[in-house]
């Protein structure tokens, strides 16, 4: 079973495709998309322009709350549109309190349209609460980026435990990547509910360098610009202190650097950044940029230092040394490709990996094709036909 999914062609379902039981609930089969962070709009927006143009299955658009202005911009980018707009998340005390407040405020969306197809992306808060609340009301959950694994529960927690309790609800389970297929079927997934097809981020990312050349608003510059980001739960409070001094550090042994922080707006995290970095001669820090902006100064940068998920499926397209300050990535596939370098959050470490990353020569970005570790773009047709050939067997059935 495992070598006959490892050697399996990205392009196709290992087995044949088995409709969800209670699909579809209505005579228009429907899709509710469930969406509360920028990084999952961005996957998200291929899988909705799919959608739209076959027109086979009727997709509605929710924003969770989250993160409302952050979805309603990066959707704009990719010129889409929220149907429904829920408000935005209340101050939660805990996790717990915020997952019980988005998944009661998902599931009344979910009994006023009663969709067939509940689909959610990734591992936030929203995924979760989207997940349980479709499960809860008979729907067949889709997972997109489904089977991504880091050795421990609890790091990095919540995004681990979210993940996997979502594959406990899930029926679709779209793995970007081998690793992630082969993750699921060590748990216990039925083989015919997993389906390996590539990274929705790749096909954004495609498109994106499709349109000609990413070059800053001035002449492009020499590379000596550090791309900087830090946001997540695992590196708040003394660890982001020990980034920011690792930071300082390197800024003082190549003073030709200039280093750009677009800063996240977690109250746990910005305030740190500003206050340890802003003011210094060498750093600029930005409000968050958008996604064409972002992925435009990652291509120009000497180097990325970040705690990003997503930037570690990006770089070997563009070509580009990534430092993780992490103890471990869900992501190997991007490690073993030689653009991806975890570190400790260690102040010395950092400065130490960081300036070896600098010193070593440029590599040719990896090309669009079958053997790119997260898909060659196309994933989001795949994932489509997949739910399109369910409704055909619903059907016949």
């Amino acid at each position: 079973m495992f070598e006959a999914a490892a050697t399996a062609s990205v392009q196709e379902p290992a087995e044949r495709v088995r409709p969800y039981p209670g699909f579809p609930h209505g005579p228009t089969p429907a899709v509710l998309i469930v969406a509360g962070t920028r990084p999952e709009c961005i996957k998200l927006a291929p899988i909705v322009r799919e959608l739209a143009h076959r027109r086979v299955l009727t997709a509605t658009i929710a924003n969770s709350g989250q993160h409302v202005d952050a979805v309603r911009r990066t959707f704009a980018e990719f010129g889409i549109r929220c149907d429904i707009e829920l408000p935005a998340l209340p101050p939660s005390p805990n996790l717990g309190a915020a997952s019980r407040h988005l998944t009661k405020q998902l599931a009344g969306v979910i009994a006023l349209l009663r969709p067939s197809l509940v689909l959610v992306q990734g591992d936030t808060l929203t995924a979760y609460a989207g997940a349980r609340a479709g499960a809860a009301a008979g729907c067949a959950v889709v997972h997109v980026e489904a089977g991504l694994r880091a050795p421990s529960v609890s790091d990095p927690f919540p995004e681990e435990w979210f993940r996997r309790r979502i594959a406990r609800h899930a029926w679709y389970h779209f793995a970007p990547c081998l690793s992630a297929h082969m993750n699921l079927l060590a748990e216990g997934t039925p083989p015919e509910r997993i389906h390996r097809v590539g990274n929705t981020g790749i096909d954004s990312l495609r498109t994106l360098l499709a349109q000609g050349p990413l070059l800053p608003e001035q002449s492009a510059p020499p590379r000596t610009q550090v791309l900087v980001t830090l946001h997540r739960r695992e590196n708040w409070d003394g660890k982001a202190d020990i980034v920011c001094d690792a930071l300082i550090a390197l800024a003082s042994r190549r003073p030709d650097l200039r280093l750009l922080l677009p800063v996240h707006p977690n109250p746990r995290i910005a305030p740190r950044i500003r206050h340890r970095l802003g003011g210094h001669p060498q750093f600029t820090l930005v409000a968050p940029m958008g996604y064409r902006d972002f992925i435009t100064m990652a291509a120009n940068a000497a180097l990325i230092i970040s705690d990003s998920g997503g930037i570690q499926e990006e770089v070997p397209h563009l070509g580009v040394p990534l430092l993780v300050p992490r103890s471990c990535t869900e992501r190997p596939e991007g490690v073993a490709t030689g653009f991806v370098r975890l570190v400790a959050v260690d102040r010395d470490a950092i400065v130490r990996e960081a300036l070896a990353l600098l010193a070593m020569p440029r590599v040719e970005p990896l090309a669009f094709d079958q053997h790119a570790p997260f898909g060659d773009g196309a994933a989001a047709a795949r994932i489509v036909d997949v739910l399109e050939a369910s409704l055909v067997d619903a059907i016949a059935a």
